[in-house]
């Protein structure tokens, strides 16, 4: 069993979310130089590429959203509706 250090892991979906976050800056830094150099960018690529990445973060919102809908609750969480 790994021993647990004093920082909190990151799960896999906050990696992909921030790798995926790194990744549309540089793609859209290098279709601008790419802008500036040649006067045209790929149209095709750059819809496809954020295709991709919108799919990408749609999934992991929606996998999330499942998870926290029907994730078993805390027995500690007793919500009986009332009210005060």
């Amino acid at each position: 069993m790994a021993k647990k250090r004093g920082k909190k892991a990151l799960s896999f979906s906050k990696i992909v979310v921030i790798t995926l976050l790194a990744f549309t800056a540089l793609f859209t830094v290098a279709m601008t130089v790419i802008f500036l150099s040649c006067g045209a960018i790929p149209d095709t690529l750059v819809t496809a590429y954020f295709a991709f990445a919108g799919g990408e973060a749609g999934f992991l919102g929606l996998i999330k959203y499942a998870d926290n809908k029907f994730s078993p609750k805390n027995p500690d969480d007793s919500d009986d509706g009332a009210a005060g």
